[in-house]
């Protein structure tokens, strides 16, 4: 089965974790990797390798499932982060017109 990875950026919050994992559980996902960096700012980014117990299993579904729950800030695939990084790093800067340097 496919591997999908998901990066999570979640609020350090008694409980917070323990209510991700059982979201991806009760989704039908197996967690093959967990990575947490340290917190800051009060918040920490998961990193999650995500197998689906079957072919049934829908990432989407599983994506919109986290970003409802209280201490998510943030959900995305890698795919995701990186286009949207592309994305922002070739579009003109958007406030240059409206806002000119002060003298």
């Amino acid at each position: 089965m496919l591997n999908e990875t998901l990066c999570i950026e979640l609020a350090d919050a008694e409980g917070a974790l323990m209510r991700l994992i059982g979201t991806v559980e009760r989704r039908g996902f197996t967690i093959a990797t967990l990575e947490k960096s340290q917190p800051a700012d009060g918040r920490s980014a998961i990193t999650l390798g995500l197998t689906p117990r079957d072919g049934v299993r829908s990432m989407d579904v599983l994506i919109r499932q986290i970003g409802r729950l209280v201490d998510v800030h943030a959900v995305f695939t890698p795919q995701i982060a990186a286009a949207a990084g592309a994305a922002a790093a070739h579009a003109p800067h958007r406030w240059s017109p409206a806002c000119p340097p002060r003298n």
